[in-house]
């Protein structure tokens, strides 16, 4: 990820907001079901923008205290937690366990019904917000990137604490709640340049111990998750067929085999483990539609998807990697696997097919 030079620079202002609060009704007149993430992109301004033209009944800034946010979820009982990029949303429902705050504050840590990876370096606003829904008032937490795009959101369940939720919500609240909003140019993902020799990059791929390293390899050869795959070729990692997750989630779900799905932004990867159950396409969208796990995936927007193989000390950890048009990962999938165990023979088996279907 790089991020543009360009000056830090304040938006909306009062006159600005009115503005933009009327374009946003209008578009909303004409386009009901709009989304506030493309309603932002339409206008060409970012989601937090948006949100802020709404009353402070609706919407309140949160101060963006956001090791201390974390770990007072755990008090409010089942929640809801969102992650997304531009082509696949991962929800999760259940209660927060322990949250632990690492590197001084630069990313935090969560392991059970709601597992997440988070990296608060990127984090720069928060938002506490009440919408009208179809069973009554949505409550939602919404956290932002210093440029206003939306990283992560809470929202109450049916099973949610809501004293304790108001609680937390008043606690945090911002003392000025439309101050200007001084933000960074959104950031633009590039790729890396092929590197001249691949076979430094083979060999310790192939000397992986654990899958963790791999992140720290790619930073040490300058390389882009994509651009390392292209590279270190086969039997590391291999094209497959663009309707392979589509494939994939049937096989499991008829199985009954359980995975691991990772989704993220820049700022946070949230995993779901278990069986997946309903499935269902809508459009351009392919659905897991399960009670505590939903993810919904544009699967046309998925434009190369690779097996790849790690080495651990476990046995080689296989998953099903989605990339989009730009070369961003968008979703991971792996078979569900502890430490110290290696990983499932019929998840394996499965992507072997994939890979000779294709």
């Amino acid at each position: 990820m790089t991020q543009a030079t360009t000056p830090t620079h304040e938006h909306s202002a009062p006159a600005q907001r009115d503005g933009l609060q009327a374009a946003w009704h209008a578009l909303r007149e004409t386009q009901p079901r709009l989304r506030i993430r493309n309603a932002a992109t339409q206008l060409g301004v970012s989601e937090l923008e948006l949100l802020l033209t709404e009353p402070q009944d609706k919407v309140l800034r949160l101060q963006p205290a956001f090791t201390e946010i974390y770990p007072s979820l755990s008090l409010l009982g089942r929640i809801m937690t969102l992650a997304r990029n531009d082509e696949v949303v991962h929800e999760t429902t259940g209660v927060m366990s322990k949250f632990s705050v690492m590197e001084g504050g630069r990313m935090g840590l969560c392991l059970g019904e709601i597992d997440l990876r988070v990296f608060f370096s990127h984090w720069g606003h928060a938002c506490a917000v009440t919408e009208a829904g179809p069973k009554g008032p949505r409550h939602s937490l919404q956290m932002f990137d210093h440029s206003g795009q939306a990283v992560h959101k809470v929202y109450a369940t049916d099973d949610t604490d809501m004293q304790a939720w108001h609680a937390l919500v008043t606690r945090f609240r911002a003392a000025d709640q439309r101050p200007p909003l001084a933000l960074e140019p959104a950031p633009v993902f590039q790729r890396k340049a092929p590197i001249a020799d691949p076979h430094p990059l083979q060999e310790e791929w192939a000397s992986i111990t654990d899958v963790h390293q791999f992140h720290d390899m790619l930073k040490r050869h300058g390389l882009d998750r994509l651009t390392a795959l292209e590279q270190v070729g086969e039997p590391w990692a291999r094209p497959v067929a663009l309707d392979s997750v589509e494939n994939v989630l049937n096989s499991v779900a008829e199985m009954g085999t359980p995975i691991m799905a990772f989704v993220g932004n820049r700022g946070i990867v949230q995993i779901y483990t278990g069986q997946v159950q309903r499935l269902l396409r809508t459009g351009e969208w392919f659905n897991v539609l399960d009670p505590h796990f939903n993810l919904h995936m544009r699967t046309g927007e998925m434009t190369q998807l690779w097996v790849v193989r790690r080495p651990s000390e476990d046995g080689d950890i296989t998953s099903l990697d989605a990339f989009n048009a730009k070369g961003e990962l968008v979703l991971s999938l792996f078979g569900e696997r502890k430490p110290g165990k290696a990983e499932l023979s019929a998840w394996r088996d499965l992507l072997t097919q994939i890979e000779r279907l294709s």
